[in-house]
């Protein structure tokens, strides 16, 4: 919440949206990666619930509706967009009663940088594959094959809507997929409540570029964590006006990098919250009261010393009242 004076966040819940994309985006992960990683939330394992407990902060996993291949047709209805606007505006009112005062995303779908990806290119006039990272598989090996397949499906992607309108949720039906949507709706409900929102990933910057045009100040309740190198988060921070906080890339997953900056932002409010204020931050004060007034003083006199100067001709310096050129005198 706003508060007059900084404060730490004393609750503070972690919103994980579980989505998958099928298509060419998807290309490149294991079969029920997400699933298990979602399964492993709820459960209190992984290493985002471990870090969640840590630092104090509860977990809620959230299914968002699969998304349909984009290069091929819309990823969602119009009305399953509208239902995922709902339910994420709900679930930021729902934590703002329960007196959360910092959400956090986080995201484990498969194929959220590519949808990512084609958010950006539609909103920001990105280039595919200039926003897409490189595609690491669990053995830490690169696979550009799958690289190529996903540049190939924001490409079609884009080609299939280029006369399509360019509107929020025009670019939340074609490209963006429900874990956008869901993380839309959250920011949006988030920025009613008053309530800061720390992002660290791909579908959170995501959902930042189409919140601005649903609401234009839902960016000023948004923090990033970090950039994790990704292409994509640059950019869209870039747009979005955002500074990482930090420059960990620990790539554990969107979310992680979060809530291992959480002690640190609660280190900062808390110290702001509890030093004198700066001098240079305070305002006027009282004459005697850290500012001084200046002594009179007599001014001094400046006035030059003027002497006349000595005649350029024949003739008197001065020509007094009563006193004529002599008679026949002409000048030059």
């Amino acid at each position: 919440y706003a508060t007059a004076t900084p404060a730490a966040w004393s609750s503070v819940r972690v919103l994980l949206l579980h989505g998958d994309h099928s298509g060419g985006a998807s290309a490149g992960t294991v079969a029920g990666e997400s699933a298990r990683r979602a399964g492993q939330a709820r459960a209190g394992q992984g290493a985002l619930a471990r870090l969640a407990a840590e630092s104090g902060a509860s977990l809620q996993v959230v299914d968002t509706p699969a998304a349909a291949p984009m290069e091929d047709q819309p990823a969602l209805t119009p009305e399953q967009v509208e239902s995922a606007l709902r339910y994420g505006w709900r679930l930021a009112e729902q934590a703002a009663d329960a007196g959360v005062q910092l959400l956090v995303l986080a995201a484990c779908g498969a194929g959220t940088e590519a949808a990512a990806a084609a958010v950006l290119a539609a909103t920001a006039g990105a280039e595919p594959p200039a926003v897409l990272g490189r595609v690491i598989t669990n053995s830490g090996e690169i696979d550009d094959a799958a690289w190529m397949i996903r540049c190939a499906a924001v490409r079609d992607a884009l080609h299939r809507t280029r006369r399509s309108p360019r509107g929020a949720k025009d670019v939340l039906a074609e490209l963006g997929g429900g874990d956008v949507a869901v993380a839309t709706g959250v920011l949006l409900g988030a920025t009613a409540r008053r309530m800061p929102v720390l992002l660290d990933g791909p579908v959170g910057l995501a959902a930042g570029m189409v919140s601005r045009d649903l609401a234009g100040q839902a960016r000023h309740w948004c923090l990033l964590a970090d950039h994790g190198g990704h292409p994509a988060v640059r950019l869209a921070a870039d747009v979005l006006g955002l500074t990482p906080l930090l420059d960990l890339r620990l790539d554990l997953g969107e979310g992680a990098n979060a809530l291992v900056a959480l002690p640190l932002l609660r280190s900062v409010l808390s110290l702001a919250a509890a030093l004198p204020v700066h001098p240079s931050l305070a305002g006027d004060g009282e004459p005697g009261q850290g500012t001084e007034e200046p002594e009179d003083t007599e001014p001094e006199d400046t006035e030059p010393d003027y002497t006349e100067p000595e005649p350029a001709g024949p003739g008197p310096a001065t020509t007094g009242a009563d006193e004529q050129p002599a008679t026949g005198w002409r000048a030059g």
